[in-house]
């Protein structure tokens, strides 16, 4: 009984030291929220991405923030945004820096 005690409280002790020697960043995520904070993020998509729409409807996510031309006619979502049934968006990825003008993808 004895030897199975001080095995249990060995396996405690490094145990221990393991969490207690890593460092604080280590336990962080990639994107720095601490640990079990950081939202769930779906096809490849973090926080920081965001969902573009355009005025005729097109939307599509871009991993990046960009500062769209105040002529680009656009609206950008969170990257969690849904539209409602019955709105007429459709989906249109395309990659790179840019957004859609009609059906024309303007990169900037």
């Amino acid at each position: 009984m004895r030897s199975l005690m001080m095995a249990a409280l060995s396996a405690t002790a490094i145990c221990g030291f393991a969490v207690a020697a890593t460092p604080t960043l280590a336990q962080e995520t990639v994107t720095g929220a601490p640990k079990g904070t950081a939202p769930a993020t779906t096809e490849g998509y973090g926080p920081s991405s965001v969902i573009v729409c355009n005025e005729g409807g097109y939307c599509w996510h871009s991993t990046e923030r960009y500062d769209y031309p105040s002529t680009a006619d656009i609206v950008v979502h969170p990257y969690d945004w849904r539209w409602n049934e019955g709105d007429r968006f459709a989906w249109r990825e395309h990659t790179g820096r840019g957004y859609w003008r009609g059906d024309d993808w303007e990169a900037f």
